[in-house]
């Protein structure tokens, strides 16, 4: 009896035992794969959040890049518009400077051209007044020699008239009273009534 008993005994405390064994075994599993969820979640957020801070670097380091290229295009672009501005401005002056030039040969030489045309016109003017005193002088001249003929002849017709003897008067029948003759002119009177009267010549203006 006492060797049949303990078997059941045991029997009867083997049920008993197996029991809190699985529900540990159950909580150890639970917790396991807990903590693996949970140590999965929160790796998962890390590499998610890793990923995110490497992400948004990149971002600003692209951004970054990508201002600091900008600010080189735009300086480089500036830079090429003060070069394209700098040469036009000297071609413009360049361009400015020759027309100044050429405006300044055209004025000079079509001053030279009404210079040389007024000093012909003003010759040509001199030469005409010079040709018509000349023209003057001679007529005058003519004019003068003709006025010292017409003197000339006016002397030599004086000079034979006061030559040529007065006309004979008829002789008039004496009065009954014997006249006295005429007194007889002196010498000096004679010879100056004889010599004939010269005018002076005009003076000639030359």
């Amino acid at each position: 009896m006492n060797s049949f008993a303990t078997p059941k005994r045991l029997q009867d405390s083997e049920p008993s035992a197996h029991p809190p064994f699985r529900s540990n075994q159950t909580d150890r599993s639970m917790n396991f794969w807990t903590v693996t969820l949970v140590s999965l979640a929160i790796g998962l957020l890390l590499v998610i959040g890793g990923s995110l801070v490497v992400y948004m670097g990149s971002l600003v380091k692209n951004a970054y890049q990508l201002k600091i290229e900008i600010q080189s295009d735009m300086e480089a672009g500036l830079r090429r518009i003060e070069e394209e501005s700098e040469k036009k401005t000297r071609w413009i002056k360049r361009d400015l400077v020759e027309e100044i030039d050429k405006m300044k040969t055209a004025l000079t030489t079509d001053n030279q051209r009404k210079l040389s045309e007024l000093t012909e016109s003003l010759a040509k003017r001199v030469e005409e007044v010079d040709q018509a005193q000349k023209r003057d002088r001679q007529e005058m001249v003519k004019v003068v020699d003709a006025m010292r003929q017409d003197i000339m002849t006016l002397d030599q017709r004086i000079k034979s008239l006061r030559q040529q003897p007065p006309p004979a008067q008829p002789a008039a029948s004496p009065p009954p009273e014997a006249a006295a003759p005429p007194a007889l002119p002196a010498p000096e009177e004679t010879a100056l009534a004889a010599t004939p009267a010269v005018e002076p010549a005009p003076a000639v203006k030359s």
